[in-house]
Formats: C-alpha cells, sequence, structure tokens
C-alpha cells in the first residue's frame, strides 16, 4: 500500500504542480473543471447513480462551474458557499440525527454542486491573483501540514475522539495539534516565501488568525466528505489513484479550505492597518 500511494505520488504531483505554476489563466480553468467533473463523478456515487448517470453528472459538473465562471462573481458564490458550509457543519456535529433532511439522491446531487463548485471558482479565481504562485503554496502548506500534523499528534497524544460516528479516527488533540502546526507553518511561509513584512503584534496576529480560520474549516471538509461516504457505505470514494483512493478522498479539505481563504485574502497578503 505504501509502495503504491508514493508511486501516485510521484506521478500525479508533477503533473498537478506544473498545471498550477505554469498554464495560462484559461488553461487552468479548464483543468479544475477537469478535476471537478471527476470529483462530481465520485460524488455521484453517494446518491447511488448508475454508471452512465453518473459521467453525466460529472461531466454537467465541470460545464456549470465553466459557465458560472463567466457569469457569476465570486462574492455571489462565497455568500452560497458560506451558507452551505454553515449547513454542513450543523448535520456533521448531528450525524446521524438529521440524516432524513438530505439522505435522498437529488439532495445529495444538489450537495455536490455546493461543494465542489465555489472551490473550483476560487482556485481559478486565485490564478488571476499577480502572487498567485505564493497564495497557492500557502494554501496547499496550510491543509498539507493540518493533515500532516493532526496524523502524528493524533497518533501521540489522541485521547477523546473529535466525531467518532463520521470519522473514528480523529482526535481532539489531533485536531489542535494540527492546528498549532499550520498556523506556524503559515507563519513561516508568509515570512520567508511571501517576503511579508509583519508589523509586530499586529499584522501577524491578524495573518495567524486568518490561517488559524482556513486550517479549521478544512477539517470541516474532511469531515463532510467522510460523512457521505458514511452513509454510503463505502470506505473511498473511487479507486483512481491507487493507494490513496479517489479525488475526493485527496482533496475533501480543499474544498471547505479554499472559500475560507479567498474570503480572507486581505487579511493574508497585506496588512489590515496603515
Amino acid at each position: 500500500m505504501l509502495k503504491q500511494r508514493i508511486i501516485t505520488a510521484l506521478l500525479i504531483a508533477p503533473l498537478g504542480i506544473g498545471c498550477i505554476f505554469f498554464l495560462s489563466d484559461w488553461g487552468f480553468a479548464l483543468f479544475v473543471a477537469v478535476v471537478i467533473a471527476i470529483c462530481g463523478w465520485e460524488w455521484a456515487n453517494f446518491a447511488r447513480l448508475g454508471f452512465w448517470f453518473r459521467i453525466g453528472y460529472g461531466v454537467l459538473t465541470g460545464v456549470l462551474l465553466l459557465v458560472l465562471l463567466l457569469e457569476y462573481t465570486e462574492l455571489q458564490l462565497q455568500l452560497l458557499a458560506s451558507l452551505w458550509w454553515l449547513t454542513a457543519l450543523l448535520l456533521v456535529v448531528n450525524y446521524p440525527r438529521l440524516t432524513g433532511l438530505w439522505n435522498s439522491p437529488a439532495v445529495i446531487l444538489l450537495c455536490g454542486w455546493l461543494v465542489l463548485i465555489p472551490c473550483g471558482v476560487v482556485l481559478v479565481s486565485i490564478k488571476q491573483f499577480a502572487e498567485s504562485d505564493f497564495l497557492f503554496i500557502l494554501l496547499f502548506f496550510l491543509i498539507w501540514s493540518a493533515d500532516i500534523g493532526a496524523y502524528f499528534c493524533g497518533r501521540r497524544w489522541g485521547k477523546i475522539k473529535l466525531l467518532p460516528r463520521v470519522s473514528p479516527g480523529k482526535s481532539r488533540e489531533g485536531l489542535y495539534g494540527g492546528a498549532c502546526v499550520a498556523v506556524m507553518v503559515g507563519l513561516a511561509s508568509g515570512q520567508w516565501l511571501g517576503g511579508l513584512s509583519f508589523v509586530p503584534g499586529v499584522q501577524m496576529a491578524y495573518f495567524a488568525l486568518a490561517c488559524l480560520g482556513v486550517v479549521l474549516v478544512s477539517v470541516l471538509g474532511d469531515l463532510t466528505v467522510s460523512m457521505f461516504k458514511r452513509e454510503r457505505g463505502i470506505k473511498d470514494s473511487s479507486q483512481l489513484l491507487p493507494g490513496h483512493g479517489g479525488f475526493l478522498d485527496r482533496l475533501d479539505s480543499l474544498f471547505s479550505a479554499a472559500p475560507v481563504f479567498f474570503l480572507l485574502l486581505p487579511l493574508l497578503t497585506k496588512s489590515p492597518v496603515s
């Protein structure tokens, strides 16, 4: 299993990195649409759709993303995403008590669009920033360091389960440890990679709080996908990435973190004080 994970990562990582940093804006938009379409295909399995219906939902999801890039502003979609993730928090915390509210194919498919499409729009929007390279690095560093920190802190000190009915492996100690590690990594990235000049006690505090907000919301994305997988009775969203599961399994934290990251960009890119 470990060998499979390493080989898959070595094949996929350069492709993803190359597309993020070297494609044109519209080339990157098409790349994101393809990835979101694949995630849509995997998500449709939660609704127990047949093979061709899953393909149709995936294609429609990718096309809908491209259409929304032309027709709607990021702010409109961010407001929609914020409402969705607040709702997702309510559903996750109360799982399985509120399952009857969303456990129907139509509602699950709608939830899929609310999870996937705002994230796709945000990623394409970030690409258009002059400092997009730094922003992508910061976003991914926050997510990865939180995940790695939570894993090791949870193994070492984890005793109290976070939400055992949703994700039995996660602990509160892992969450706290992962958040601390991610904030430290975020501060280091901002100082060294972004060239930020922190205002002592002011800008650094805002920046750290913004990083913490992104990290905490990233956990919600992970838990939300886990909730849908648990309700469906599956461990992985697909087997497209040997050793890793599916695209949803690898990108779950990004779906929730990216919209919040975009909303907090003023705190992550410049000092809020004059």
